[in-house]
C-alpha cells in the first residue's frame, strides 16, 4: 500500500473538501529545494503536505536523512496532511501542528524550534487581499490571498525558526518579484538563487521559485529559466526540462506527437 502510494504521488492525497487544491507550484518548489544529506525544516502554510512530503519522498530517493514539521492554520487540512503522511509512511518524519505562521515559535512549546532548522519551505498566498478572481469558500480565499498572512509574515517566520546560514525556499507569482525581494532582505533572509518558470518559451514567466539564506552576504544568482511545456492543442506535453527537474509531474505530462 505505501509503495504503491508513493508510486502514484501526488495523485491520491487527501485534501480538504471544499479547500483549496494543490497545483503545480508546489511539486516545483519541492523540487527547487538543494538540502545537505541531513537536515530538519519546516513547511509553513502546509496545506495537505505536499511540499514537505515530496521534499521527504525526494530524500527517500537521495538516501537523504530528512525531517520536516509543517504549520497549518485550517484544521481539516492539518488532518489531510497528517493522513497523507501515513498513507505515504512517512509519519515519522513528517509531522503537523495547527498554528499562525504569524505566532509560531513566539510561544511554548513550540519555542524550542526557534533558530534551530536547516531548512523553511513555504507556498504562500499569492495575491493581495481584493485582488485576482474571488474565491469561493474561507478556505480557498486563505490559500489564495493574504487574508491571514503576508508574504513578510512568512519571511519572519521563517528567520525566527532559521539557525544561521539555514535556507528558505518559496514560490510566489514572477510578478510580485521586487516585493519578494525586499521582504526576504528585511526579515535578514538574503535573496541567493531564483529560478524564473515560464509555460512556454515565449510565454512571460508565471512564477518564481527562490531561495534565501539567514545572515548571508549579498549575491543573487539567476539559473536557466524553467519551461513547462511545449506543442499546442491536443499535442501539449510536458518539456523534457520540466519532467527531468521535477518527476512528479510525470502524471499529467500528456503526449508528444
Amino acid at each position: 500500500m505505501t509503495d504503491a502510494a508513493r508510486q502514484q504521488f501526488p495523485r491520491g492525497l487527501m485534501q480538504p473538501e471544499g479547500g483549496y487544491r494543490f497545483s503545480m507550484d508546489s511539486l516545483l518548489l519541492s523540487c527547487f529545494c538543494h538540502l545537505p544529506n541531513r537536515a530538519v525544516g519546516a513547511d509553513l502554510g502546509a496545506g495537505c503536505g505536499v511540499v514537505g512530503l515530496g521534499l521527504l519522498l525526494r530524500g527517500q530517493r537521495e538516501n537523504a536523512d530528512w525531517g520536516v514539521t509543517g504549520v497549518e492554520l485550517d484544521p481539516d487540512a492539518v488532518c489531510s496532511a497528517q493522513d497523507n503522511a501515513r498513507l505515504l509512511g512517512l509519519e515519522d518524519r513528517f509531522a503537523v501542528r495547527e498554528a499562525d505562521v504569524r505566532e509560531f515559535v513566539r510561544r511554548e512549546p513550540d519555542r524550542a524550534l526557534a533558530q534551530t532548522l536547516d531548512f523553511v519551505v513555504a507556498n504562500p498566498p499569492y495575491r493581495d487581499p481584493g485582488s485576482g478572481r474571488v474565491s469561493h469558500g474561507e478556505q480557498r480565499g486563505n490559500a489564495r490571498f493574504e487574508q491571514q498572512a503576508s508574504f513578510a509574515d512568512f519571511c519572519a517566520c521563517a528567520a525566527r525558526l532559521l539557525r544561521g546560514r539555514g535556507r528558505f525556499f518559496v514560490v510566489h507569482l514572477a510578478e510580485r518579484l521586487p516585493d519578494l525581494l525586499q521582504d526576504m532582505r528585511s526579515a535578514g533572509l538574503e535573496p541567493k538563487r531564483m529560478r524564473l518558470v515560464h509555460s512556454r518559451i515565449h510565454e512571460p514567466a508565471r512564477m518564481v521559485l527562490l531561495e534565501g539564506v539567514r545572515d548571508a552576504r549579498p549575491g543573487l544568482v539567476a539559473e536557466a529559466p524553467l519551461v513547462v511545456y511545449e506543442g499546442q492543442g491536443q499535442a501539449t506535453a510536458m518539456t523534457p526540462q520540466a519532467l527531468d527537474f521535477c518527476p512528479f509531474l510525470q502524471c499529467n505530462a500528456g503526449t508528444r506527437a
